[in-house]
């Protein structure tokens, strides 16, 4: 589970920290679901993945805009800046 950071036998989670600089607003978007969150002045969100998933991640940049393109189906959480899981994929 994702929760306990880990994800079967010893596969070992990581948290990809997804944030909008100081002063400013972004939006970032968790494909192929939609799944978005719009970000400002430092706030930042969290994706867990199991550490083998990390290469197959997809991140396009725009401006004021972040795309998260995950393997799907998958096992991913979001997670806010405080730890708590905020959505699944």
């Amino acid at each position: 589970m994702l929760g306990d950071r880990q994800v079967g036998k010893g596969e070992q989670v990581v948290d990809l920290k997804f944030a909008a600089a100081q002063g400013e607003i972004v939006e970032v978007c968790f494909e192929p679901v939609g799944t978005t969150f719009s970000l400002s002045d430092g706030e930042a969100v969290f994706l867990r993945t199991a550490i083998s998933n990390v290469a197959s991640l997809e991140i396009v940049l725009w401006p004021n805009g972040i795309g998260v393109w995950v393997p799907y189906p998958g096992d991913y959480a979001i997670i806010d800046s405080k730890g708590n899981e905020i959505d699944t994929l």
